[in-house]
C-alpha cells in the first residue's frame, strides 16, 4: 500500500468495489447502519482483534466468540471513539481486551480438547515433558496471573492500565505478574 501525499486523508480501507475510502467516512457509514462499513473494518482489523482475544482466552473458539461480539457491538461502541484513524487500532484492541475479560469472567469459556492434547496422553512421561512449551505453561497459570502476564508482557499495557481494566490495584497487578513469572520459570525449568 502506498502512502498518501503529506496532508491528504489516508485511504485506509477498501470498499467491496475496491475503491479506497477514508476512515472517517467509513465510521460515518457505520453510524448510519451501513453493514458494508462494518465488513471493511472487520477486513482491516479482524485479525488483530482475534489475536488479542486468543492470547487472553487461550482458546480459538472463545477467541472467535469474542471477535464476533466485538464487531457485533462495534456500531454502538464506536460512538465513544473520538480519536483519529491512527488511534483506532489501539482503541479497538482495548475494546477486544475488555470483551475477552468479560468473556472469561462470565464463565462462558468453551472447554474443548485438541487432538494434540489427546495424543500427549499416550506419550511417555519424558516425551510429554518435552512438549511443554511457553504456550502450555501459560495455560497452566491461573486466569488472573495469565491475564496480567499477557496484558503486560505481550500487549504492552502499563500496570496502571491493567489495574483499571481488571478493577484491581496497581500493586495487585504487579504481584500477579511477579507470581506468573515465578510460576512460568518453575514450569519451564521442569520441562527441560
Amino acid at each position: 500500500m502506498t502512502r498518501p501525499p503529506h496532508g491528504a486523508p489516508a485511504p485506509i480501507l477498501t470498499t467491496d468495489t475496491g475503491i479506497p475510502t477514508t476512515f472517517r467516512a467509513c465510521i460515518d457509514r457505520l453510524l448510519s447502519s451501513d453493514t458494508s462499513a462494518l465488513g471493511e473494518l472487520f477486513a482491516e482489523h479482524g485479525d488483530m482483534v482475534f489475536r488479542a482475544a486468543l492470547r487472553l482466552t487461550g482458546n480459538r473458539a472463545d477467541a472467535e466468540d469474542v471477535t464476533q461480539e466485538v464487531f457485533v457491538r462495534l456500531a454502538g461502541a464506536i460512538r465513544g471513539f473520538t480519536g483519529s484513524a491512527a488511534h483506532f487500532p489501539g482503541w479497538l484492541r482495548r475494546v477486544a481486551v475488555r470483551q475477552a475479560l468479560m468473556h472469561l469472567r462470565g464463565g462462558r469459556r468453551r472447554r474443548e480438547v485438541s487432538v494434540d492434547s489427546v495424543s500427549s496422553l499416550t506419550m511417555t512421561a519424558d516425551a510429554a515433558l518435552e512438549r511443554l512449551s511457553i504456550e502450555s505453561a501459560l495455560a497452566r497459570l491461573s486466569d488472573d496471573q495469565r491475564t496480567v502476564f499477557l496484558l503486560k508482557e505481550v500487549e504492552g499495557y502499563a500496570h496502571a492500565e491493567i489495574a483499571e481494566l481488571l478493577g484491581i490495584s496497581t500493586a495487585n497487578s504487579e504481584v500477579r505478574l511477579h507470581r506468573a513469572r515465578r510460576q512460568l520459570c518453575t514450569l519451564l525449568r521442569g520441562s527441560r
